[in-house]
């Protein structure tokens, strides 16, 4: 970005919508490993303006006066991410899902794998997908496999945290005519940015009211999570004052902490992942699958999961 529009093309433009997505830090972060897209126009095309406008022009264009559903730019399950995960679990056994149930390490165990719980009980499976965090998984590994273990500790990540707040609309003067906004670092606020979540999703407040949900911490700003849950609801109400211009007090807020939650792509991250993988294959019926590998989004999570299993169904 700054090499062919600019350094303030970087810092006002593309850090503020990279920290939106992946709450990193653009210098450090890998353009392969997250936007791949541009790469290729750019070895292509030579030119990012020049491959964006050809892309342009070959893209259809959208029929006019064809009937049928039209979708929204940003598209939620209706109550919330739950629903995707009761919805998983009602086509389950009622005795295939054990809750709340710390799971210490994996490991061989003849021509399958143990499970051991925290609590010292176990479970043998024929397979086994992994799907947390990186850094649990190294800890779930680290006697099956010592290197295996260490690729997937290098993998680093940041926090953030939301703070949730609803008003009347009439006492936000802003139009609120967006979907929220994206912070440049540059400015040196204490938010990452601000989604207008009613705005954005129907049916995330009454009629007559407005629900905003603001983004801290990061991984240009995890000291922000430093402060107690009163402090971060300070913060936020403080800069929405100012930028939308809301003094009336909320009617009700939230924090959601998540520590450790978003994985970094950073340079040389795809060749991690290749050795993540090379080190699989000498482990057969065990896979890992989530959003430290190849892509953070919802979709992205998804095909991992069923590539995984995929791959893991002829072995068992």
């Amino acid at each position: 970005m700054s090499r062919r529009l600019g350094r303030e093309a970087l810092e006002r433009v593309a850090q503020p919508l990279v920290a939106g997505i992946y709450t990193a830090d653009p210098d450090v972060l890998s353009l392969a490993a997250t936007m791949p897209r541009f790469m290729e126009v750019e070895r292509r095309e030579r030119s990012l303006i020049l491959g964006l406008w050809r892309a342009s022009r070959r893209a259809p264009l959208e029929a006019k006066g064809v009937s049928g559903a039209r979708w929204s730019l940003f598209v939620t399950f209706a109550e919330g991410m739950e629903e995707l995960v009761a919805a998983l679990a009602s086509r389950l056994p009622s005795d295939a899902v054990r809750l709340k149930e710390r799971v210490a390490s994996v490991t061989r165990e003849g021509a399958g794998w143990r499970v051991g719980m925290a609590d010292g009980s176990a479970a043998v499976a024929d397979a086994v997908i992994i799907a947390t965090e990186s850094y649990q998984a190294g800890r779930m590994l680290r006697y099956t496999d010592p290197a295996l273990s260490h690729l997937l500790d290098d993998i680093p990540y940041a926090s953030s945290a939301t703070v949730t707040l609803g008003w009347r609309r009439a006492d936000i003067p802003h139009p609120l005519d967006g979907f929220g906004f994206v912070v440049p670092q540059v400015e040196r606020r204490p938010i990452i940015a601000c989604t207008f979540s009613s705005v954005k999703y129907p049916g995330r407040a009454p009629d007559g009211f407005a629900l905003l949900r603001v983004f801290v911490g990061g991984a240009l700003n995890e000291t922000a999570l430093t402060g107690d849950d009163e402090t971060l609801t300070r913060v936020a109400r403080a800069e929405l004052g100012e930028l939308l211009g809301i003094q009336a007090p909320p009617l009700m807020s939230r924090v959601s902490r998540y520590p450790k939650a978003m994985p970094q792509y950073h340079v040389g991250h795809l060749a991690r992942v290749e050795a993540i993988e090379g080190c699989l294959r000498a482990h057969p019926g065990l896979a890992l699958a989530g959003g430290a590998y190849r892509g953070v989004g919802i979709a992205d999570c998804v095909r991992s999961g069923e590539e995984a299993a995929a791959r893991l169904l002829p072995s068992t």
